[in-house]
């Protein structure tokens, strides 16, 4: 490795091969290198006239928007690309966690830059905390094939593993129409949307896309009384619904039964999951003994109405 000066204007930022990661923040580097200056040079290599960065992107592009014309750096001469790009890894690898989309990067260039698969598996992976499997090798391969505004949507969402692998089942068009709809939810709201449109799409042999765009779906999502958060919510139960027929009418059924016996509000009850069981449980918090005597007494008015049985016969199938 050589130091050299650095000028900004000779680096090639549309040269990416040996980047790894695109969504991140800046400004507390930038104001890092602002006091003090930049404490780590970047290596680059030297490929058809201009420089190309090897490691260090967040710090370029930190004093690149603080005006600097040139930086401190360190040239690497002669290394295929695997080599150069294993600089990169291993500085990273040393000194960092790795996020699921800068493990999919990782991956996806160890394999374009000729590193065996079996190698890959055997002694990568596990460096990424990752199974030594050829079904994490693929995965992540997938993941690294996402569009630009769902990786976005990853990294803005810190979407988990469960989620992103989910969304390999579905094809470019079906994730963008998915974007405005998961980002307002968390990774446990998203997971349930995501698994019942491939259920339903695997069980009625419908494209994901289809169903996204039929006219129930674009009534919601085309409804400007609501919030995009009131949008995926009410996606979310509408699939629910579909998903299960039997259960969502039964649910219905069961919340019907509850108001028309008044059922207090401060108390909560729990059917049986799926209604498969015959227990249920009934919970309330008090802060005193008139509070307790007060939700017993609710409780004993709601025992005498006509419809309380049917509560129990709901909770079961016949």
């Amino acid at each position: 490795m050589k130091k050299i000066i650095l000028p900004l204007k000779d680096i090639d930022f549309n040269d990416e091969r040996f980047r790894i990661s695109y969504y991140f923040t800046l400004e507390k580097l930038s104001l890092s290198i602002k006091e003090i200056g930049l404490v780590q040079p970047p290596l680059v290599s030297y490929v058809d006239k201009h420089f190309v960065l090897v490691t260090g992107w967040k710090r370029v592009l930190a004093c690149h928007r603080l005006g600097l014309a040139s930086i401190p750096g360190f040239l690497v001469v002669g290394d295929s690309r695997l080599k150069l790009f294993l600089k990169a890894f291993y500085e990273n690898l040393a000194t960092r966690e790795f996020s699921l989309l800068e493990k999919a990067e990782i991956i996806k260039r160890l394999k374009e830059f000729g590193e065996e698969e079996r190698r890959i598996i055997k002694f990568y992976l596990p460096l990424l905390g990752l199974p030594a499997t050829n079904y994490y090798f693929q995965i992540y391969l997938k993941f690294s094939r996402f569009e630009p505004e769902f990786k976005a949507l990853v990294y803005e969402k810190n979407m988990s593993f469960s989620c992103l692998e989910l969304s390999t089942a579905f094809n470019s068009l079906e994730r963008k129409l998915l974007i405005p709809l998961l980002r307002p939810i968390g990774q446990n709201k998203q997971r349930e949307i995501l698994e019942y449109l491939q259920e339903i799409s695997f069980r009625d042999g419908v494209a994901a896309w289809h169903i996204l765009k039929s006219k129930e779906i674009e009534n919601i999502t085309s409804n400007k009384n609501l919030s995009p958060l009131q949008k995926a919510n009410d996606l979310r139960l509408l699939l629910r619904k579909k998903r299960y027929p039997n259960l969502y009418s039964r649910q219905q059924a069961f919340n019907s039964s509850l108001k028309k016996v008044s059922w207090p509000k401060e108390v909560a009850i729990d059917h049986s999951p799926y209604f498969e069981g015959e227990e249920m449980e009934v919970h309330f918090k008090f802060k005193d003994e008139q509070e307790f005597k007060n939700s017993l007494s609710e409780l004993q008015k709601v025992a005498s109405r006509a419809e309380f049985s049917r509560i129990f016969k709901l909770n079961r199938h016949d």
